[in-house]
């Protein structure tokens, strides 16, 4: 890969780091909204069964985004870094070139396709 094409993947990656940056403030919102007040006020506690199923799914929900997102900036972070040393691009387990294909849709893709499909899900 030469240095124009690393460039604009590092680009692709910022920009991405920055799209899950925002959308983990959000899912901050939202788990902020569906938990109860711990200052002890209850006025806005919720007695009906039905509001509490919804905010226990709101929480669940949010708290899997949160696991999801953290995972992706992981990600994000450790592609950065192979750009930064010269392996972006390179499958991390077998050593082949990752399909440029396979970097546009997913930019901090470690491996490739044969690899990933050989993984435990």
């Amino acid at each position: 890969m030469n240095k124009r094409e690393m460039h604009k993947y590092e680009r692709a990656l910022l920009a991405e780091k920055q799209r899950m940056l925002k959308q983990g403030r959000a899912t901050d919102e939202v788990m902020d909204a569906a938990c109860p007040d711990v200052t002890g006020d209850l006025s806005s506690h919720r007695t009906h069964t039905a509001d509490q199923g919804t905010e226990n799914y709101q929480r669940e929900m949010a708290s899997r985004f949160k696991t999801i997102e953290t995972d992706t900036l992981r990600q994000i972070e450790d592609a950065l870094k192979r750009v930064a040393d010269g392996t972006y691009g390179i499958c991390v387990s077998c050593g082949e070139a990752v399909p440029k294909a396979r970097l546009e849709v997913v930019p901090h893709a470690r491996f490739c396709m044969k690899c990933l499909k050989k993984r435990p899900h």
